[in-house]
C-alpha cells in the first residue's frame, strides 16, 4: 500500500537527480474501453513526443506500458537519465482525465489529454501528492465471531492490521458473541429467573460496558496512529450498534456505515474491499454533496462561480471546490488569470486561453488553496452554480 514514506523515498530520490525528469500521469484502468489493447502506451507515446523527450527515456517508458501487465487504474511514472520510478494507484486522479482534446503548454512543459497527464523538467508530483492527502483512508472494524480484526483501506488497496486489539480476550468475546438479545439468559439451556436474573443481568452489562469501552479506547489509539479518516463497523448487527453506542463523539463522526458479517468467518482483505467498494464510494458522493450544502451554509464566508479565481489569486481561498471533469478555460495576462476573455481583454491587449487544468497545480500550491475535486450529483450542481465554489479564509 502506497503511502507517504513511498512519496518521501521518491523526492529524496529525484533531488539528487541532475537534468530534467518525465513526470507521466497515465489512464490505464482496463474497465474503459478507451483502455483496450493497450491503447494508452499510444498516448504515451505521443506525449512524451510532443514533450521531446528523449528517445531513449522514452522506449524505457514503452517498454513497460506494452510488455507488463499493469493491474491498476493509474500508472505514474518518474523517469530520467538515470532514474526510473513506477508507482501504480488502484484510483483515477484528477486532472489525468480531465480533457477531451489535447493542449500542451509550452511554457509549462506540460501536455494535457484525455487519459493522460505529462510534464518534463521539474519532477511534478503535485497529483500524486493531492492523492495523498485527499483521499480519506478508512479503518473497516470487523467484528467477527472469533475474533475482531481491522483492514485498512487507502487509494484502493486494502490491507489488514496485524496488530490490533492485541488485549482482545477473545474467549470472553466469543461468550459475548454467542449472547445475543433473546439468549442471554439461557445459556446452555439454564433458565435464570427472579432476583438471581437480575443480579446476573446487572453483572453482565456491568461486564459488557468494560468490556466495550476498553476496545473503545484501542480504536480511537489506532486512529491516531493510522490517521483513519472514516470508519466503518462490519459484524452482526445488536453487536455493531452496541459498540457505536460506546465510541466517543469524535470517532461516531467518523463512522459512516454499519454492515453485517460477510457470510463466512475468516474473509480475507480482498473479500472485505469487494464488499465495501459500492458502500465507499456511495459515502464518498453523499460526503460531497454535503460538503456543498456546507459551503451554501457558509455564506458570505464561501463563494460559488466565476467569482473564485478572483479570490484564489487574493490569498482568501481556503477550500476551492471543483468538478472532476475539469474542462473549463481561463484568461491569461501578465500571470494573472481571469475567468472570461472580456475580463481579461480589459487588462491587455491578448490574453492567452489556457484550460484550467493546466495551471492549477501552480495556482493552488502558489496560494495555499486545499483542493476538492467532487463527482456524481455534487459535480452535477457545482456546474450549475459556475462550475467552482470556495470556503474563504476571510
Amino acid at each position: 500500500m502506497i503511502g507517504k514514506e513511498d512519496v518521501r523515498r521518491i523526492k529524496e530520490s529525484l533531488a539528487l537527480k541532475e537534468g530534467p525528469i518525465l513526470s507521466l500521469y497515465l489512464d490505464i484502468n482496463p474497465a474503459k474501453p478507451e483502455n483496450s489493447n493497450r491503447a494508452y502506451a499510444l498516448r504515451a507515446k505521443d506525449a512524451m513526443k510532443a514533450l521531446g523527450v528523449p528517445k531513449e527515456l522514452q522506449e524505457r517508458v514503452l517498454e513497460v506500458l506494452k510488455n507488463q501487465v499493469l493491474e491498476a487504474k493509474t500508472a505514474v511514472f518518474f523517469v530520467g537519465e538515470k532514474l526510473f520510478e513506477t508507482l501504480l494507484l488502484q484510483v483515477e486522479l484528477p486532472l489525468v482525465s480531465s480533457l477531451k482534446t489535447t493542449f500542451l503548454g509550452e511554457e509549462e512543459h506540460r501536455l494535457l489529454t484525455d487519459g493522460a497527464l505529462a510534464h518534463y523538467g521539474e519532477p511534478f508530483l503535485l497529483p500524486l501528492l493531492y492523492a495523498l492527502d485527499e483521499y480519506e483512508r478508512y479503518g473497516v472494524v470487523y467484528l467477527d465471531r472469533e475474533r475482531w480484526r481491522v483492514f485498512e483501506i487507502f487509494l484502493g488497496e486494502v490491507a489488514e492490521v496485524g496488530d490490533a486489539f492485541l488485549a482482545l480476550d477473545t474467549e470472553a468475546w466469543r461468550r459475548l458473541s454467542l449472547d445475543a438479545p433473546g439468549r442471554r439468559f439461557h445459556l446452555g439451556g439454564i433458565s435464570r429467573g427472579g432476583a438471581g436474573q437480575d443480579l446476573f443481568a446487572k453483572r453482565l452489562a456491568a461486564w459488557e460496558e468494560r468490556f466495550y469501552k476498553t476496545l473503545s479506547h484501542e480504536l480511537e489509539k489506532m486512529v491516531q496512529e493510522k490517521g483513519f479518516t472514516r470508519l466503518v463497523l462490519m459484524g452482526p448487527e445488536e453487536h455493531t450498534k452496541l459498540f457505536l453506542g460506546y465510541l466517543p463523539k469524535r470517532l461516531k463522526e467518523r463512522v459512516v456505515a454499519l454492515l453485517p458479517s460477510l457470510p463466512h468467518p475468516g474473509a480475507t482483505p480482498g473479500e472485505v474491499l469487494k464488499r465495501l467498494e459500492p458502500v465507499l464510494e456511495e459515502a464518498e458522493r453523499r460526503g460531497e454533496v454535503e460538503l456543498l450544502k456546507k459551503l451554501e451554509e457558509a455564506y458570505p464566508k464561501a463563494v460559488f462561480g466565476p467569482e473564485v479565481l478572483e479570490r484564489v489569486q487574493e490569498g482568501r481561498v481556503e477550500l476551492w471546490v471543483l468538478p472532476w471533469h475539469l474542462d473549463q478555460a481561463v484568461y491569461a495576462c501578465d500571470g494573472v488569470f481571469f475567468p472570461e476573455e472580456a475580463r481579461a481583454l480589459a487588462y491587455c491587449q491578448n490574453p492567452e486561453a489556457k484550460p484550467l487544468a493546466l495551471i492549477l497545480p501552480e495556482l493552488a500550491a502558489g496560494y495555499a488553496a486545499k483542493l476538492e475535486f467532487v463527482r456524481g450529483e455534487a459535480e452535477k450542481e457545482l456546474l450549475e452554480r459556475g462550475g467552482m465554489a470556495a470556503l474563504l479564509r476571510w
